[in-house]
């Protein structure tokens, strides 16, 4: 507890130096755009390593095996799309949030559109991000993730977030990347380099945890062509990872942090998925309550020294996450749909919209659950179009009207089965999505008129 204070402290002393320095709106949402390389590429991969790629990821290896690693391995694939379509294209039109993006390549409604639907669809992302860091704090309290821990974790990140902005997450993802890292290697070498304490695992191999196929009968083919499209389009095209874009200081900087966070997740994808399978192993869920197998390992498995190290590991990937996502957010609402560049007026946002997504945190849905409905109306609505309109920008011209259809069609493809399944319990079949993201693409293509 007494570690959990100091690295707060350490956090606020950050966002309250940043305070003074925050003059305009350039700095409070896009750090002054003149982020290096290194701090672009420590941002980004702070923003990604957050509760699906930690949290969720070890939950899924210890339900689907080592095939979990494609939760990272399609963002991955997302990257490399991205470097080699959009990042020098993106940085290069000078905006400050993604909806903007619409507005040079579309017109002024295409902004509304796309900000309305992102305003709406990432609160999802922030209340799981709080749900996570919620499940944290009630492992060091002594309890479960309960209301007191979830209004404690709100409170931490709007603060934080409302303080320094887009300024203080640059800075604090440098270091909470380092702590991130070093956690998880540490963690990594300590079970499975012989030195654990559990006999058992000590002098146990890999093929101890079964096989190392990417699918399985728990994870097939289609199940991976859907993850494709539906979370590696976020990565792709997605607010969080385009913010980093944003912050950089020319086009090529923002190219080199998207070219080496997709080798780098990579490498976190299987070193979590492998934590999680050895959790499932050697540290099983004896308890009956839903625990999630990182934190098993914090609670029992890791000597205090390591358990202390990982713990500020995992909770600076949740929290780097959280606060991106806040003010990103808020920098959307404000900017896109109330027109207003006033930091006083996106601080308010903050605060509200930290509200809300305190408020469906406290509904307690999986985090896994809470991304992917979020990424499902997202995708489908936005991540198509808007690519197809920076590819084809200054060479084609587009007409808005095909364009909008597709916009609201696909969003409606992914709108209406998460609806159903958040309110009515009723499943509808996993490829409706993707039947919006072919729909969309298809009206953005039909859109198109060469000048």
């Amino acid at each position: 507890m007494k570690l959990l204070i100091i690295y707060f402290l350490v956090l606020g002393f950050i966002c309250i130096r940043d305070l003074f320095k925050v003059k305009n709106f350039d700095d409070y949402v896009v750090a002054g755009r003149k982020q290096s390389s290194p701090f672009v590429f420590m941002s980004l991969m702070a923003t990604v390593l957050g509760a699906s790629a930690t949290v969720g990821i070890a939950a899924r290896a210890e339900s689907i095996g080592f095939a979990a690693f494609w939760w990272l391995g399609v963002g991955a694939i997302g990257f490399w799309f991205q470097a080699a379509f959009l990042s020098k294209s993106v940085h290069d039109l000078d905006v400050r949030t993604l909806p903007e993006i619409a507005e040079k390549t579309v017109g002024k409604t295409g902004r509304k559109l796309v900000a309305f639907i992102i305003a709406v669809s990432w609160i999802g992302i922030i209340a799981a991000q709080f749900a996570a860091v919620a499940g944290f704090i009630g492992l060091v309290l002594g309890h479960n993730a309960g209301t007191q821990s979830v209004l404690i974790t709100a409170v931490i990140v709007i603060v934080y977030t409302l303080l320094g902005g887009q300024l203080s997450v640059v800075r604090t993802d440098a270091l909470q990347f380092g702590i991130l890292t070093l956690g998880f290697f540490a963690t990594a070498i300590y079970l499975f380099g012989g030195f654990s304490n559990n006999t058992a695992a000590a002098s146990a191999g890999l093929a101890t945890f079964g096989n190392f196929n990417l699918l399985n009968e728990k994870f097939s083919f289609a199940d991976l062509a859907m993850m494709l499209f539906t979370v590696g389009g976020a990565y792709f095209l997605g607010p969080d990872v385009i913010s980093r874009n944003l912050v950089a200081k020319d086009s090529s900087t923002a190219h080199k942090a998207v070219i080496a966070g997709s080798f780098a997740i990579l490498i976190f994808s299987v070193i979590i998925v492998l934590l999680g399978m050895w959790a499932a192993t050697f540290a099983p869920n004896a308890t009956g309550a839903a625990v999630n197998p990182l934190f098993r390992l914090v609670s029992g498995a890791l000597p205090l020294p390591l358990a202390a190290l990982l713990s500020i590991g995992l909770l600076s990937a949740l929290l780097s996450s959280a606060d991106t996502c806040l003010i990103n957010s808020a920098a959307i609402f404000g900017s896109d749909i109330l027109n207003t560049r006033r930091i006083s007026a996106v601080r308010l946002l903050v605060v509200a919209i930290g509200i809300i997504a305190t408020f469906l945190a406290l509904q307690g849905k999986d985090i896994i659950g809470l991304l992917t409905m979020a990424y499902s109306v997202y995708t489908p609505g936005i991540v198509a179009p808007l690519a197809v309109a920076i590819i084809a920008h200054k060479k084609f011209n587009i007409k808005k009207s095909l364009w909008y259809t597709g916009v609201c069609i696909g969003g409606l493809f992914g709108l209406i089965p998460a609806i159903l399944a958040s309110t009515a319990k009723i499943a509808t079949p996993a490829y409706i999505p993707h039947i919006g993201i072919a729909i969309s693409l298809a009206f953005a293509i039909a859109s198109l008129k060469r000048k």
